[in-house]
């Protein structure tokens, strides 16, 4: 028989620990606890609570049937309490598995957002600020590898201020960051002064952080990064969120890499974009129809046009009147054959000057061999073709001038002997007679021929050359005054001599030569009448100046003898200097006075020029080396 009161003070501890178990597990489980679960659990503590008292109240004889209330009580206590496990073992559940949908939802949206973000930075920033939301670190650091230093550089972070941020640098290998990068396997830790490195355990230790982790960026299977994350609180890191975290950290390498790749095609792009832009030479690139699609600022300058007003539209208005034909007669077929072509097109600008340009094409194929578009390089070489010209002509003037002057000397001594013979026979013979009369025909013949020879003998640079200094003004002058007596009424001469004018070494007998034939030029081709004029000027040429490339640097001086007539045709400009060449009658001329001019000019150290066109008139524009005082 157990005494009353030993029945009395186990069921008053039994209730008090009840109580207290009852308050400490409402503290604890309360809260967690789903809507099902909120209300089973204080049915079953009221049970309880019920129960004790009935026992209590028995024993001091309150209640004399506690048996039947305990009977009532107990079996429906432990269906309870196995509800409420089932009921909230499953919520546990659902709510395991919201979570990591969830997660695994971020890790997705993440990835697919990296997959649009191409610039480095905005990726790490992004990457960090995900990576902590995921696991709910505050602390998170992003480093990549420095090929220069041979360390880990901290590129994003969060929780850290800006300049420890910037400041962070880790050993490779060291720490669990550094280990983890060089294992390419995750390291965890919470022995925070022990496995952290010497440059982020103080870090650590200013933050309170308690919980740290260090993850590994692979990309096919290289370390490309590490991602160390921290916790001030709560508990470790699980084996689930360093699976999360592997997961997250292989997009996120993916991301790093693209964007690394995209930066440096930019950087490339830029660079050679660059190249093109500043090249001094026009580069323009076409498609298969011969429509611009690029066109650099080298381009602008050489045609006018700019780049917007060239995109899209057809390459054919480049060309000049005289090279429309070439693409499809020389070009295209080249390009077809060859993929390559050069050559000299006559080319206009957008104000329709004309100039000659040189072409470097060439098509560009893609991986399938197919034709993307023609690669174009153009640079003016009108300069060059006129230099190329000149030194031609010189060439063939000292050419045909070695040849003039052993025929001049043979021709004169035959002409010697004619005119002496012919002048006898003229003065022995009465005149009025036919005879006479012959004679007289034979010696003007002879005089004639005497002429010619004098001109080869200038053409031929063989003419004694008696250089001093000479005042242009005043040999134009004189010839002036003698071409007023000798020219015809409906010609009206005119001079714009420069007061200050410099002297020039020169021999003044060749220098009248020259003159007079520009007059008689001038004056043929003006048969209706019209103005001639005659213009001096000073002029200073820069060394490696393109305007007078044969003519020595300095001071020099400009002579320019201009008419109103007929102008020379295209088709004869680039022969008027050759000798024997003459566009007159058969009678007219001996195709040697344009040619006599050149060769002097030449011996002088000069340059000789001109501009003409049909129907407005010819300028011939002389340059001089001046005299150096």
């Amino acid at each position: 028989m157990i005494p009353a009161p030993l029945i009395i003070g186990l069921d008053t501890v039994g209730a008090a620990a009840l109580l207290a178990a009852v308050a400490v597990f409402v503290a604890k489980a309360w809260r967690p606890l789903g809507g099902m679960g909120r209300f089973l659990l204080p049915a079953i503590l009221i049970l309880g609570l019920a129960e004790e008292a009935a026992n209590f109240m028995e024993s001091w004889g309150y209640l004399a049937q506690a048996d039947l209330f305990e009977g009532a009580i107990s079996p429906l206590l432990p269906t309870l309490w196995l509800f409420l496990f089932a009921v909230e073992l499953g919520r546990a559940d659902q709510s395991r598995l919201a979570r990591s949908y969830d997660r695994l939802k971020a890790v997705h949206a993440l990835a697919l957002k990296l997959t649009v973000t191409m610039e480095p930075k905005a990726v790490m920033d992004e990457i960090v600020d995900a990576a902590a939301r995921l696991l709910d670190a505050p602390h998170v650091i992003a480093f990549t590898p420095d090929p220069e230093s041979q360390q880990l550089v901290a590129r994003a972070w969060r929780g850290i201020s800006a300049e420890e941020g910037a400041a962070m640098r880790i050993g490779v290998a060291e720490g669990i960051a550094g280990k983890a990068f060089c294992d390419r396997r995750p390291h965890v830790t919470s022995r925070i002064g022990e496995d952290l490195s010497a440059g982020t355990a103080p870090i650590a230790e200013r933050y309170g952080i308690v919980h740290a982790v260090g993850v590994p960026l692979l990309f096919k299977g290289n370390s490309v990064g590490v991602m160390a994350l921290g916790r001030r609180r709560g508990e470790p890191f699980t084996e689930n969120d360093i699976r999360l975290m592997e997961v997250f950290c292989a997009d996120a390498a993916v991301a790093i890499e693209n964007a690394e790749l995209y930066r440096r095609v930019v950087a490339s792009e830029a660079r050679y974009r660059a190249l093109v832009e500043n090249s001094q030479v026009a580069i323009v690139v076409v498609d298969a129809d011969r429509r611009i699609l690029a066109w650099n600022r080298g381009a602008e300058r050489l045609f006018g046009w700019t780049a917007d007003e060239s995109f899209g539209k057809h390459i054919s208005r480049i060309y000049a009147e005289e090279g429309r034909l070439m693409p499809e007669r020389d070009i295209l077929p080249a390009l077809q054959r060859e993929g390559l072509w050069s050559g000299e097109v006559p080319s206009q600008r957008k104000d329709g000057s004309r100039f000659t340009a040189f072409f470097s094409l060439s098509r560009v194929f893609d991986a399938q061999n197919r034709v993307i578009c023609t690669l174009g390089i153009i640079s003016d070489v009108t300069e060059s073709v006129r230099v190329r010209e000149q030194l031609y002509q010189a060439q063939k003037m000292q050419t045909v001038g070695t040849l003039a002057a052993g025929i001049a000397h043979d021709f004169n001594n035959l002409l010697t002997a004619i005119l002496g013979f012919s002048g006898m026979l003229r003065s022995a013979l009465p005149p009025g007679t036919e005879e006479h009369e012959s004679a007289v025909s034979i010696e003007t013949a002879a005089q004639r021929g005497s002429q010619l020879v004098h001109q080869l003998t200038a053409f031929s640079q063989k003419q004694p050359v008696s250089p001093q200094p000479v005042d242009l003004n005043h040999i134009i002058q004189e010839t002036a005054r003698l071409l007023e007596r000798t020219f015809p009424k409906t010609l009206a001469l005119q001079t714009r001599l420069a007061s200050d004018l410099a002297t020039v070494e020169a021999d003044p007998n060749q220098i009248h030569q020259v003159i007079m034939n520009l007059a008689v030029n001038a004056r043929d081709a003006m048969p209706e009448g019209g103005t001639m004029t005659f213009a001096t000027e000073n002029l200073t040429l820069e060394p490696g100046s393109a305007e007078a490339p044969g003519v020595r640097p300095g001071p020099c001086v400009v002579l320019t003898v201009s008419d109103t007539g007929t102008g020379i045709p295209p088709e004869v400009q680039p022969r008027i200097f050759e000798p024997f060449f003459t566009t007159k009658a058969r009678a007219g001329g001996t195709g040697l006075g344009l040619s006599t001019v050149y060769a002097i000019v030449m011996r002088h150290g000069g340059q000789i020029t001109f501009k003409s066109q049909a129907g407005q008139g010819t300028s011939f524009r002389i340059i001089l080396p001046a005299v150096s005082h």
